[in-house]
């Protein structure tokens, strides 16, 4: 593959998120026969980088970056369970670290559901989501990306919306990821079930925050979780530059629950107990928000029931964030702070 890096004057064109048909336009190379142009940058102005590749039928994928799986900045959030608010905890989160100046970014990177955006209340906004995405020299622009996407609350949303082409392929999540860590403070992915950690490994080595359901079934399904969880960052440990941090465990409150039956502290010192772990929560059930959830309306703000443990998961996913730049630039990094279950 010969590749090449020309600055092509283009209009300004409004960004569009709708489209799926969108399509580059061709530049030819000085010298060489025609090839196509890919705007990895996304954004057009008055002087872009346009990058332009020649294609033979023996190329492949771009290969996977080892020295860039582990980002200081990348948490993700997944569940051994379905249906337990995994993304509305990931959201609430986001809002609390950006109500305390952390500038953050969303990564829908749920491959086998999707859908954050309709979460969030943003599917009609105009911006470009995950089937958009064309990276065929395994690299995005950050600050271009930032610009296209729609935004939540001033925060910069990559959704996947499945329902409108296919999954995108490993080099090119591993490009959006590497972009949005590159152009924001802090990058939270929803991974869902956690079928991407075998393509995706920088989410596996990524901080995890895993909900866990205060429930026997979701209690085990979590021993089983954390334990792949372990084996994918084993099998891993060549790749990654430092050793990766422990997961966050924050418990659930199953919803649906009469309350009489509901999670009370007793249930999260089981699970403290049964997980070998500390544990934050539980998350409350808010009928309120899940009501505002279905009905279309997005996520407003943090319930009052849910703040104090919200509260608590933003602050350690800042003070961690904190002490990984720390060691990076050689500074000597603040020993971490042990949280109690509320």
């Amino acid at each position: 593959m010969n590749t090449a890096i020309i600055n092509v004057p283009l209009p300004r064109v409004a960004a569009s998120g709708t489209d799926p048909d969108r399509r580059a336009a061709s530049v030819p190379m000085p010298g060489a026969p025609t090839a196509v142009a890919r705007r990895t940058n996304l954004i057009a102005r008055p002087q872009a980088h346009v990058f332009v590749q020649t294609r033979r039928k023996t190329d492949t994928a771009p290969q996977t970056r080892t020295d860039t799986l582990l980002h200081s900045n990348l948490a993700a959030f997944s569940s051994p369970s379905g249906g337990v608010g995994l993304s509305t905890l990931l959201a609430l989160t986001a809002l609390t670290l950006h109500q305390k100046h952390v500038q953050c970014a969303l990564l829908d990177a749920d491959l086998t559901g999707g859908g954050l955006g309709v979460l969030l209340g943003i599917e009609h906004e105009p911006g470009l989501s995950m089937q958009d995405l064309d990276a065929p020299l395994g690299h995005i622009e950050g600050e271009a990306l930032n610009l296209e996407l729609p935004h939540w609350e001033r925060m910069p949303v990559l959704a996947h919306t499945p329902w409108r082409g296919d999954n995108p392929d490993s080099w090119q999540m591993q490009a959006a990821t590497q972009a949005m860590c590159e152009a924001n403070q802090l990058v939270l992915a929803d991974v869902g079930r956690a079928q991407v950690w075998q393509s995706a490994p920088e989410l596996a080595l990524a901080q995890q925050v895993v909900a866990v359901e205060l429930s026997v079934l979701g209690l085990a399904r979590a021993k089983a979780h954390l334990a792949a969880l372990r084996r994918v960052r084993e099998s891993l440990a060549g790749s990654a530059a430092s050793k990766p941090r422990s997961p966050i465990i924050v418990a659930m409150e199953p919803r649906g629950a009469p309350r009489r039956s509901a999670a009370t502290t007793v249930a999260t010192a089981e699970a403290i107990a049964y997980l070998g772990a500390d544990i934050l929560g539980p998350v409350r059930y808010t009928p309120a928000l899940c009501s505002d959830i279905l009905e279309g309306l997005g996520i407003r703000e943090v319930p009052r029931r849910n703040r104090r443990v919200v509260g608590a998961l933003a602050e350690r996913l800042a003070e961690r964030l904190t002490e990984r730049s720390g060691e990076e630039s050689g500074e000597t990094a603040r020993g971490s702070t042990h949280w109690e279950a509320t």
